[in-house]
C-alpha cells in the first residue's frame, strides 16, 4: 500500500489530548491530511463502518486501512511517513535509536500521569449526556461531588508525578537529549497540554516552567499544531465513507495475511478486539493478521457496502473468537 497515493483522514474532536498529540505528529511530519470532526460523545453511527465498533478517539484512516489507538496510529505514521523520524538516534550513543526508551516512558505518561491529571477535570460542569458518556468510557460512574472535593488535594500528586518528568528533561531541549524531538517529547507535551487545559496556564507556568517551555517547543516544531477546527481541510463523515469505498478493492500487500503470534485463533475466524483499559467496547471482524506487534481484522458493513481493514496494537487489547 502506498500511502502517498491514498488519502489520509484524521477522525477526531477538539479538546482531546490524544487527538492533539496525533495532530502535532501529523504536522511535524508534514503529512497532507484531511480532518473529520466527530461528535464528542457516542453514538457515532457513521464511524462504525470504519472502526468496527471501537469507540475511542482519534482514529486514522489511510484509504481503507483504519488505525486505532494512538500507539498503532503513531507506528503507522512512522511506517508511511518515516521522515522526520520520531525515533532519532541518541546523541550519547549515535548507534542506538531512542525508540525503546521513548515507548517505555510513553507507557508511564499515558497511564499513571494521564489518570492523575484526569482528577482535575471539572465534571461538575458536564451535561448529563456527557457525564453518562464519559462514565461509560472509563467503566464506572463518575462522581462529580467526590471528584470536585478531591481535586485540590490531587494537585500535589500531579506535581509529584510531573517532577519526575521534569527531572528527566532537566535543562535539555528534548527529553532524551536527541537532536530532534522523539516520541516521548510529544507524549510529555500532551500531558502538559492536558494539565494546562484543566488546571490553568498560570499554574503550569508557576509550577512547571521547564515543561511549559518544552510544550512551546513542541508546538513550534509542529507549526499549525494547535487544535483548531479550520487547521486542515474538513470533510464530512459521509465523504470519509466514500474514500473507504473508493479504495475498497485495493489488494492487501504481499505476505500481509500472516499469523506468527501465539494467539490460539486461526486467520479468517470471526473475532472481537477489545481494549483492556477503558472504552471496553469490542470491534468485530475477521482476523487477517496476528503478530507480536499488531492485530488486524477485516470488517464488513452490509448497510454501507464497505470493507475496512482495522489495525490495533497487540499490547493493551484482547482478541477472542466469536460464533459465526
Amino acid at each position: 500500500m502506498s500511502s502517498s497515493a491514498q488519502e489520509v483522514v484524521l477522525h477526531w474532536f477538539p479538546g482531546s489530548p490524544y487527538c492533539q498529540k496525533i495532530i502535532w505528529i501529523l504536522n511535524y511530519k508534514k503529512v497532507d491530511y484531511k480532518s473529520v470532526l466527530i461528535s464528542r460523545i457516542e453514538p457515532r453511527p457513521l464511524r462504525r463502518p470504519l472502526d468496527g465498533g471501537y469507540r475511542k478517539s482519534p482514529i486514522l484512516q489511510i484509504g481503507r486501512h483504519v488505525y486505532c489507538d494512538t500507539k498503532r496510529i503513531i507506528s503507522a505514521l512512522e511506517e508511511h511517513f518515516p521522515e522526520p523520524s520520531l525515533h532519532p538516534k541518541l546523541t550519547t550513543n549515535p548507534n542506538v535509536s531512542s525508540e525503546a526508551l521513548s515507548k517505555g516512558l510513553t507507557v508511564w505518561l499515558d497511564s499513571h500521569l494521564f489518570t492523575t491529571i484526569f482528577s482535575q477535570i471539572p465534571i461538575q460542569n458536564f451535561t448529563a449526556d456527557v457525564l453518562k458518556d464519559r462514565s461509560e468510557l472509563v467503566g464506572y460512574q463518575l462522581d462529580a461531588e467526590a471528584m470536585t472535593a478531591a481535586a485540590p488535594f490531587m494537585k500535589s500528586v500531579i506535581l509529584s508525578e510531573f517532577s519526575v518528568a521534569d527531572s528527566i528533561l532537566a535543562d535539555k531541549t528534548w527529553v532524551l537529549d536527541t537532536d530532534t524531538p522523539s516520541l516521548v517529547d510529544f507524549s510529555l507535551a500532551m500531558m502538559t497540554f492536558f494539565c494546562k487545559n484543566v488546571v490553568g496556564e498560570d499554574w503550569i507556568q508557576s509550577n512547571l516552567k521547564r515543561l511549559y517551555e518544552h510544550l512551546n517547543r513542541i508546538t513550534a516544531v509542529s507549526s499549525d499544531g494547535t487544535v483548531e477546527e479550520g487547521a486542515r481541510p474538513k470533510i464530512t463523515e459521509e465523504e470519509a465513507l466514500e474514500i473507504l469505498k473508493r479504495y475498497g478493492s485495493d489488494a492487501l500487500p504481499k505476505n500481509f495475511e500472516v499469523h506468527d503470534s501465539i494467539l490460539p485463533i486461526e486467520l479468517g475466524q470471526l473475532v472481537s478486539v477489545t481494549p483492556l483499559d477503558t472504552g471496553k467496547v469490542p470491534a468485530t471482524g475477521r482476523l487477517i493478521r496476528s503478530t507480536v506487534d499488531e492485530t488486524v481484522i477485516s470488517h464488513e458493513s452490509v448497510d454501507h457496502g464497505t470493507t475496512s481493514i482495522i489495525h490495533f496494537p497487540a499490547i493493551g487489547f484482547i482478541v477472542v473468537p466469536l460464533k459465526p
